[in-house]
């Protein structure tokens, strides 16, 4: 069911079909091919799209991006907190009609948490019981908090309580996986002729770098308004963008960030511009030579920086960061963690902390570096970054710009001495800011304890936040039922085009 075709031939396939009407099928752009379809080892935004379309966990998102029932009708939570039950819909099965039981999410989470599997986002379920534990290789996966009580009831048990594990559960990591697929096909169990999933779409053909082909599950609980999806894969948002503008495409994955204000004027219906749950960030090595004994130094460079000038147009689309949690993830209003003091307060607070340093003009400060991607974009953020800690403080900053991949791996072994610019996608306020604490920390089981966490990060300097990303796309006017939100996550089972 797997064949190549290239690139260029598939776009033109596309482009000739025309806009899509009616009973036509859907088409919605999802950026460049996944690198796969298992569920615990995809790290691809490509993979995730694919994924929501085709499995459904305990919890899923609605097209808002709240967190809904799924597979699970109900649950309830202990009055500690530590235990939650899940009962599971009777009807819930995989396409082929097989039932779907609890032993099918214990037989997926204990996959996901098992080093060989080696997935590089297990640790997402870090607030299960045993999950760390069996990650690190020290408990076998059997041990991990989570029981089959029947075939319809499936009881999780959690090392602490925390304050947003149903968002967790809405995530790809808690898929469950069909036994029978697993057992024949082992981890090969995901590839595209061989995916047994139970979500409201059922993978009906793949053709690498050009589409997945979807048609509607007729076990899923609620049909869908459209019959047959094609989600397109491309080589970048110029495609994209050209797809859309012959009608190819009803949805793009994002569009070129030289384009937006092209499309606000000539396509201002469909262009969609959104917070999103991506924050860019500076991290120090707290080693680095210039601060390592000196904190005040880097009080000084976090206080120079203007986010809302590293965040204007002419720096892309982006949201000041000042704090950690992105917007939209807090249960409770208010996002930013530190006071936000007026520029000029704030470049005399950093002048002020320079001199606690022990620099001036008889003792000039020493030249700091920034380990970043070598990407256009990128390159430039970071020299607009080294120009504010001239201006403010005459700092002078070296800028190395590397591979992204060579830039991950740096940044991962702490092979850097002064910052790496980051980028860190969220899901939940606990699992935004466990990824600047040591491995293993207990976070707070509620958002006041979080919010407390997130300023104590923030003091420390060794994190400074820059910008939150957003969301951009085009999405036809044609389409029924698209709904902006944080998570940038549009369930196809909710759109429907106008005249279906």
């Amino acid at each position: 069911m797997t064949r190549a075709v290239p690139v260029a031939l598939a776009v033109l396939a596309l482009a000739l079909a025309g806009p899509a009407t009616g009973a036509d099928i859907l088409r919605i752009g999802i950026g460049p091919e996944p690198e796969t379809l298992d569920p615990h080892r995809g790290l691809t935004l490509g993979a995730g799209r694919v994924l929501q379309e085709l499995c459904e966990g305990l919890l899923t998102r609605d097209g808002s991006g709240r967190t809904v029932p799924g597979v699970a009708e109900r649950w309830e939570q202990s009055a500690d907190g530590l235990t939650w039950t899940f009962h599971l819909r009777r009807d819930a099965s995989w396409w082929n009609g097989d039932r779907l039981t609890a032993d099918d999410f214990v037989r997926g989470w204990r996959r996901a948490v098992d080093p060989a599997t080696a997935s590089g986002i297990a640790d997402l379920l870090d607030g299960v019981a045993n999950a760390t534990a069996i990650r690190q290789g020290q408990l076998p996966p059997e041990q991990l908090g989570i029981q089959a009580l029947d075939a319809d009831r499936l009881e999780v048990r959690l090392a602490r309580p925390s304050a947003d594990f149903d968002m967790v559960l809405a995530h790809r990591i808690t898929l469950p996986v069909h036994g029978p697929t697993l057992e024949k096909a082992g981890n090969g169990f995901a590839a595209a002729d061989r995916l047994v999933c139970n979500g409201p779409y059922r993978l009906a053909g793949h053709q690498l770098h050009s589409a997945y082909h979807l048609v509607r599950n007729d076990y899923y609980r609620t049909p869908p308004a459209m019959t047959a999806v094609e989600l397109v894969v491309s080589d970048g948002p110029e495609m994209e963008l050209n797809l859309f503008r012959t009608g190819a495409l009803h949805v793009t994955s994002s569009l070129p960030g030289a384009m937006v204000g092209w499309a606000r004027q000539e396509m201002p219906g469909s262009l969609h511009i959104h917070p999103w749950t991506m924050l860019t960030y500076l991290r120090a090595n707290q080693n680095g030579p210039a601060w390592r004994d000196n904190p005040a130094f880097l009080t000084a460079l976090a206080l120079a920086l203007d986010r809302d000038q590293l965040t204007a147009p002419s720096q892309g689309r982006a949201i000041p960061a000042h704090g950690l949690v992105p917007p939209g993830l807090w249960r409770e209003s208010g996002q930013a963690a530190a006071d936000i003091p007026a520029n000029t307060a704030r470049q005399q607070a950093a002048r002020d902390a320079l001199t606690r340093a022990g620099y001036g003009p008889s003792r000039p400060p020493p030249k700091v570096e920034i380990l970043h991607a070598a990407t256009e974009p990128v390159r430039q953020r970071v020299v607009a970054i080294a120009a504010q800690w001239k201006q403010v403080l005459g700092v002078e900053t070296e800028l190395v710009g590397q591979e992204s991949r060579i830039v991950t791996q740096r940044g991962a072994s702490g092979n850097f001495n002064g910052f790496v610019l980051n980028t860190w996608i969220s899901y939940a306020p606990s699992y935004a800011l466990a990824a600047f604490l040591p491995p293993g920390t207990v976070l707070p089981a509620d958002e006041p304890g979080l919010r407390a966490l997130e300023r104590q990060i923030l003091e420390s300097g060794r994190i400074i936040p820059i910008s939150f990303g957003s969301s951009q796309r085009l999405v036809s006017p044609a389409l029924r039922g698209w709904q902006d939100n944080v998570y940038d996550i549009h369930p196809v089972s909710q759109l429907s085009l106008a005249g279906d």
